[in-house]
């Protein structure tokens, strides 16, 4: 009968309340909201299956055959929307898809209504995007063994992801080793309290008055690196704060008071693992190989057996894949070998302050906060760094520097938040019509030069009525020429055109995020001159996609869209739409591959 002294001893499975015959275990919560298992003794038969199945109590010698040095690689989902909304490369994503399309169960940890986090199984492939993600607490279990052993003893293919301990777990519960399941756990640096968390969420209900309906951890508006914590809420608006502000990650990894109290005992760490495959983030990749880190998040793939290779190997071109040694994952990935550390010993009146103050309160108290200013003095050191570097730049042109006055304090009709966002360079010339709008919500950089010494004009045309909206950072290569006609609307989100390219708006210009588009572009929506026929529109909006290349010397004409990742070859004329992912060239473009993924 299991009896848990110290706490310490206890992973918080639930193996021992499944498998118990007389179903005479329950797990309650402690005062710190973790859950332990509670014996009623008067029903017990001590028939000791309890303890045979923790993975605490019981290492167990059984058919589970790991390689004792893991096979190890860098990877990520060649679905850059999938890449992004995974905390790291979303090759658990693409797991997940090859098992479902094998008609295959997949488990994994979800939310529920309450904001804690439980482990399900399901067929259901919709619920993908639920499952994927780290969720950064501690789940309940609940009747995930039992459910997976029905369906292997079916025959039914599983891939189920967990924690190492969950995974010690589920194979101490079969007793052995099923071919027909594939095993995930993650490099784990501990799971939190869900009563921390809770806390947490109720204090951002408070402040933004709404009820939180879908929270991502490590989501990757600021970059994979600099990952934030992203809660979306019931009335529409939405809180978003980097890893150095986000208070709940502050406490976890600057802090790593208020984990499960077996993490930082933990016993599952190094290899060989009970897992058929090992996932993390590759930190450090950036300086091990830099061209698979494109700050959109690399996966750390650690394969620990046979049936573990198969499977990863079958994902094919779903994913770009590198092999490394286990040295370079190493490095960057401490809490791979190492347990969690707590920075202090105020655990107890950590936990006591959180039962009588705010969130914000206890974290202001508890949690180190050096950072903050830190980070405050590196934003400011790098503004004053980038300014001057600009003065430079422009010397002592003084057009140039009327520009800089004149569109960031002076005109009207340019919306910039009052903070400086326009910064032209030398040798531009802007005309804006006092009926139009630049509307810059970030910083707008036109005349970039590659030869610093060129004479090269750079060109800006708003006419009446005429809108250009800057939602990303935007810069705007030397020789190029905007020209939004009367009445048209351009807008440009995070990106850059090159030297020599024409924009042309008289109708509706939208492009995406992050786009490369090469030197003597032309993106046309205008004739300019009528054909005499039924039907015919002299303007029709083009819309460009996020992560769009495109090549040298192409053409975008009138009512084309371009679908996310596509590329547009050198030369091309593109007429008609382009799908997502794909290739096209010619006259006119005409898909030449699909399921293409460019960096």
């Amino acid at each position: 009968m299991i009896d848990i002294i110290n706490k310490e001893e206890c992973c918080g499975c639930n193996a021992c309340t499944v498998i118990c015959p007389k179903q005479c275990i329950t797990m309650p919560n402690d005062d710190e909201g973790f859950f332990y298992p509670e014996i009623d003794k008067d029903n017990c038969n001590e028939c000791g299956l309890c303890e045979k199945v923790c993975p605490i109590l019981t290492k167990r010698k059984d058919d589970v055959v790991r390689y004792k040095k893991p096979l190890v690689y860098a990877a990520y989902n060649t679905n850059l929307q999938v890449r992004l909304d995974s905390t790291s490369g979303g090759v658990y994503s693409a797991l997940a898809e090859k098992m479902f399309e094998q008609n295959g169960y997949v488990g994994g940890a979800v939310y529920n209504e309450d904001q804690t986090v439980s482990h399900v199984v399901t067929n259901n492939r919709n619920l993908l995007s639920e499952l994927r993600s780290s969720k950064y607490l501690q789940s309940y279990t609940n009747t995930l063994f039992y459910d997976i052993e029905q369906l292997l003893k079916k025959g039914e293919k599983v891939l189920i992801c967990a924690t190492p301990c969950q995974i010690t777990a589920l194979y101490n519960y079969l007793e052995h080793d099923y071919q027909n399941l594939i095993t995930c756990d993650f490099i784990c640096k501990g799971v939190n309290s869900p009563k921390v968390f809770k806390k947490y969420i109720e204090m951002l209900e408070q402040e933004y008055n709404s009820k939180a309906v879908k929270i991502k951890f490590k989501n990757k508006t600021f970059g994979w690196h600099r990952f934030s914590t992203k809660v979306d809420f019931a009335n529409g608006k939405s809180y978003i704060k980097d890893r150095y502000h986000d208070l709940f990650m502050i406490g976890y990894l600057q802090s790593g008071n208020f984990a499960r109290p077996s993490c930082y005992n933990c016993q599952f760490k190094g290899f060989p693992q009970k897992s058929d495959i090992t996932l993390g983030d590759f930190w450090g990749i950036e300086n091990v190989d830099a061209s698979m880190d494109q700050d959109s998040g690399t996966s750390l793939i650690m394969v620990n057996s046979d049936k573990g290779l198969v499977f990863f190997e079958s994902l094919g071109d779903t994913i770009f894949k590198k092999e490394f040694k286990m040295e370079d994952a190493e490095k960057g990935n401490l809490a791979m070998n190492s347990p969690l550390k707590a920075t202090n010993n105020d655990r107890q009146s950590f936990f006591e302050a959180l039962d009588k103050m705010p969130f914000k309160q206890v974290a202001k108290n508890f949690f180190p906060t050096p950072s903050f200013q830190l980070q405050k003095v590196e934003t400011i050191l790098r503004q004053v760094k980038y300014f001057l570097k600009y003065c430079f730049s422009i010397g002592l042109s003084l057009p140039t520097w009327w520009l800089f006055i004149k569109y960031n304090f002076i005109c009207k009709n340019v919306e910039n938040s009052g903070k400086i966002k326009f910064r032209p360079l030398k040798y531009c010339r802007v005309s804006i019509d006092k009926s139009a709008k630049l509307i810059l919500k970030s910083g707008f950089t036109m005349g970039v030069k590659q030869v610093k010494s060129s004479h090269l004009e750079t060109r800006l045309l708003l006419e009446a009525n005429a809108m250009m909206t800057i939602n990303g950072s935007f810069e705007m290569y030397c020789n190029s020429y905007i020209r939004v006609i009367k009445g048209g609307k351009l807008i440009l989100n995070q990106g850059f055109i090159n030297e020599n390219v024409q924009i042309t708006c008289a109708s509706h210009v939208t492009i995406g995020k992050g786009c490369a588009i090469a030197r003597d572009v032309i993106i046309r929506d205008y004739d300019a001159h009528i054909i005499e026929k039924s039907g015919f529109e002299i303007a029709r909006p083009i819309t460009i996609g996020n992560h769009v290349w495109i090549g040298n010397r192409a053409m975008i004409l009138k009512g084309v869209t371009i679908g996310e990742g596509a590329i547009i070859a050198a030369g091309s004329v593109v007429t008609k739409n382009v799908s997502p992912f794909s290739v096209v060239a010619g006259i006119p473009a005409k898909v030449v591959k699909e399921n293409i993924f460019w960096h």
